[in-house]
């Protein structure tokens, strides 16, 4: 059998069976925090007064209500790229980043940078963190905000579960009147089965939104952070061998700003649209030359431009004007940042 027909099957089978499992995955998913909240909330006896009871029965349903609506979000946002014909090279760029006229082999059309194709959905996806069959669905650009929050919440309120199960358990434990003698043979069937599979699902959650935390901070994705932490682009530094980092860590604040879309509603799972869809990313300062043309106007895009910038060249202009500044400003004293600095 040819490799590519024999490539192409297995896909196709692939995704025949994302298909038929997607259905039975998302109702699982949904009936495990259910079956936590009816058991809690009608079963468990934490012996409570009424208002600490009122105040944990709204916290429960709320993160209840917010983990099944970011569930929503991250199942029904898609991510799919912007559909254009495969650019002309602009020429009057020289940042390598956005000189992106990349085509993807198997739409054919314009591939933008962090974009991949999923072989699942059968589409290039912006942003493009993982495929991930708990939501049938790839987690991308517009959607990775509601499926960071659907981990949150489904954290919260495993860990919350957790809490209240050991407590009931406790409880039963220590009761005058026997174990078993206070719910039917049903509920405590039901309590293990939901247990048993609830605490290693705890357990996975943890790690998954602390790792999806580290990626925000990062202003990374998973197909990036397997490849080294880099996205396989390189800062320009003299006199030093090319350092391959990630371009797009414009630090903590700034990251975790960009990911929630500069809401105050950060908690919300809303859609994330951004002014450059998929075209163009924020970037660090310091590696930025995104900026940065050729200086003639005349050159059209495509063409090839009769001149070049020489970087070499700018250093050299940056020392001369380093040296004048120098003899300029001799023999006076500056204070930066609280330091005191004397010229030579």
């Amino acid at each position: 059998m040819n490799p590519s027909n024999d490539h192409n099957h297995r896909r196709k089978k692939r995704a025949q069976f994302k298909h038929q499992a997607g259905p039975f995955i998302i109702f699982f998913t949904v009936l495990m925090p259910t079956n936590c909240v009816i058991l809690e909330q009608i079963y468990f006896e934490l012996k409570m007064d009424s208002k600490t009871q009122l105040i944990n029965g709204f916290l429960v349903c709320f993160v209840y209500s917010m983990a099944m609506w970011s569930y929503y979000q991250s199942i029904t946002i898609k991510n799919y790229s912007i559909d254009k014909a495969i650019l002309l090279q602009d020429n009057r760029r020289i940042d390598p980043l956005y000189k992106n006229t990349n085509s993807c082999q198997e739409c054919n059309k314009w591939k933008p940078i962090r974009t991949h194709h999923c072989s699942l959905c059968g589409k290039c996806i912006l942003k493009m963190d993982h495929h991930c069959p708990w939501i049938h669905n790839c987690v991308g650009l517009r959607n990775h905000r509601a499926f960071y929050l659907f981990t949150m919440y489904m954290t919260i309120g495993a860990i919350q579960y957790s809490y209240a199960s050991w407590v009931y358990f406790r409880f039963l434990f220590q009761s005058t009147q026997g174990f078993f003698s206070h719910q039917s043979t049903f509920f405590y069937i039901y309590w293990g089965l939901t247990s048993l599979v609830l605490y290693p699902t705890c357990a996975m959650l943890c790690f998954l939104f602390f790792y999806h935390t580290s990626l925000i901070i990062n202003n990374q994705t998973t197909l990036e952070q397997m490849r080294g932490g880099s996205n396989g682009n390189c800062c320009i530094q003299n006199n030093k061998p090319q350092k391959s980092i990630n371009l797009f860590d414009r630090g903590l604040l700034s990251n975790i700003a960009w990911f929630f879309n500069y809401s105050y509603f950060w908690f919300l799972p809303f859609e994330n649209v951004y002014k450059q869809d998929g075209g163009q990313y924020p970037i660090a300062p310091l590696c930025s030359l995104q900026d940065i043309q050729i200086n003639n106007p005349q050159i059209q895009i495509g063409q090839v431009p009769d001149q070049q910038f020489d970087f070499d060249k700018i250093d050299q202009k940056l020392e001369e004007y380093m040296t004048i500044a120098k003899q300029k400003y001799k023999s006076k004293r500056l204070v930066f940042i609280g330091k005191e600095i004397q010229l030579d």
